[in-house]
């Protein structure tokens, strides 16, 4: 067996034993809590729940058509549509891989490459330069959500209409940081980057549309909360609706249990309870979103992936 794969089976077996362990010593609070949630979920607002459904579903078409303006910079000619299927499809393949924000996206190279016979490197190539320009509305959301944490506040303060001197030593820290980070990883990668290089000229192209479209899919991120909050009848502000989006995202990126199962639905709620809210209220908030993310989407994703004949596609990522 692989040492990382030991790792990861370690993790999720400790993670189990710790939740078997904490389920037992509660159990009595854990059934009070679980019928409160229970009753706030029977009063869930179904609209609001269909909307934000519909919303989520309209993210994934928005993620398909920035891939569809990427690809049309390098020459190829292809329909949103087309390509529809293929992110619900990689949507499952997240959710049952670790690092659920990454596992899916050597099936949408290889089942484009099968079905619309996109070379292998071009189709890397797009998806590296989709990362690269989405990493732009991530820090600016990472930024905003930062500033409303109470020990992060005062870097963000001004001193008469000045940065104060937290802000002044936080930036270049910033910066430092993900310099040093850069360097670290380049020769990993160096490859990545030449082949961005070769065919910038081409990509550049697509830059603003990929730019506003990725800006397009966390607003809806957010509007998507907002109406699972709306759903619940929870008055949550803005500014924790975007620590969740980004908290979501960053907890999704860890490989380590299947589709974050565990680690997303913890993070997120010690999170909305860290804002305040209760335990109930949370639990039934982060129930709901994965119930969407997780759940729901799983079920399309099945079966785009058993219709169009990309579990064949998804066998040969197993076996490379």
């Amino acid at each position: 067996m692989k040492r990382g794969v030991l790792r990861r089976s370690v993790a999720v077996i400790l993670l189990l034993m710790t939740a078997s362990i904490l389920v037992y010593v509660r159990w009595t609070e854990l059934t009070l809590l679980l019928e409160e949630s229970w009753k706030m979920l029977r009063q869930i607002q179904i609209r609001y729940f269909v909307l934000a459904f519909s919303v989520y579903l309209l993210s994934v078409y928005f993620f398909a058509i920035r891939w569809q303006k990427v690809l049309s910079s390098i020459g190829y000619d292809l329909k949103a549509t087309d390509l529809f299927p293929i992110f619900f499809g990689a949507i499952f393949v997240n959710n049952f891989t670790p690092a659920s924000r990454f596992g899916g996206e050597p099936l949408r190279i290889i089942w484009v490459n099968r079905r619309f016979g996109i070379v292998h490197t071009h189709a890397l190539i797009t998806i590296l330069f989709e990362r690269l320009v989405e990493a732009i509305p991530i820090a600016l959301l990472f930024l905003y959500s930062l500033y409303f944490f109470p020990f992060t506040r005062d870097i963000f303060q001004l001193h008469r209409g000045m940065l104060s001197w937290s802000t002044a030593l936080f930036l270049p820290l910033f910066f430092l940081g993900a310099g040093t980070g850069t360097w670290l990883f380049r020769k990993r990668l160096e490859p990545f980057l030449n082949r961005l290089h070769h065919n910038w000229k081409q990509l550049r192209k697509s830059f603003v549309p990929v730019l506003l479209l990725s800006c397009g899919v966390w607003v809806l991120d957010i509007v998507r909360l907002e109406m699972i909050a709306s759903a619940l009848k929870l008055p949550i502000p803005l500014h924790i609706i975007a620590a969740v989006s980004i908290l979501y995202f960053v907890l999704g990126c860890l490989p380590i249990t299947p589709g974050g199962l565990g680690i997303v639905e913890g993070g997120l709620v010690y999170l909305l309870l860290y804002f305040g809210l209760p335990l109930a209220s949370a639990g039934s908030f982060v129930f709901i979103e994965r119930l969407i993310s997780y759940g729901l989407s799983s079920m399309i994703g099945f079966l785009y992936l058993s219709y169009y004949g990309g579990v064949t596609a998804w066998k040969n990522t197993k076996s490379r």
